[in-house]
């Protein structure tokens, strides 16, 4: 373990207060995004537990990938009511290695952009369903489609 790893763990482990730290997960107002809400000590501390997650991740290379799960802390805090990053799991190969072994499905705007158009097309097919189904169903309005 590299000393300087270790002394910055050390140094934001004592120069933050926990009882002054505030970290928490949420999600935006329409639930699509993952956002964090903390202050300087809540992020700092949270360094702190991701750098010593490193250190287990590094001590264990070559091992079986077992999460490593963070230990509850009284200046952690989900909005959720459950934790959104409950771990780590660790992973020993090069991102590249990793991507292409597992075939990580990356979301496109491309979706985003083109959801409102189905919708719109999505409306207009049950729209036109409707007005079938309401012709089979009162033969009588079609007299009153002919008139002029």
């Amino acid at each position: 373990m590299p000393s300087d790893l270790e002394s910055s763990i050390q140094y934001l482990e004592e120069t933050n207060d926990p009882s002054a730290a505030f970290f928490s997960y949420t999600v935006d107002a329409t639930g699509e995004f993952g956002l964090i809400k903390a202050n300087k000590e809540g992020l700092r501390l949270y360094a702190a537990e991701i750098l010593k997650k490193s250190q287990l991740v590094e001590q264990e290379v070559g091992k079986e990938e077992q999460p490593l799960f963070f230990t509850p802390r009284q200046w952690m805090f989900s909005e959720t009511g459950y934790d959104l990053i409950a771990g780590v799991l660790p992973q020993y190969h090069p991102r590249r290695d990793i991507l292409a072994g597992q075939g990580v499905p990356r979301r496109s705007a491309g979706l985003r952009r083109r959801q409102p158009v189905l919708l719109f097309v999505l409306m207009c097919i049950t729209g036109a369903l409707i007005m079938l189904a309401t012709l089979k169903a009162f033969p009588n309005l079609r007299i009153w489609v002919n008139i002029r």
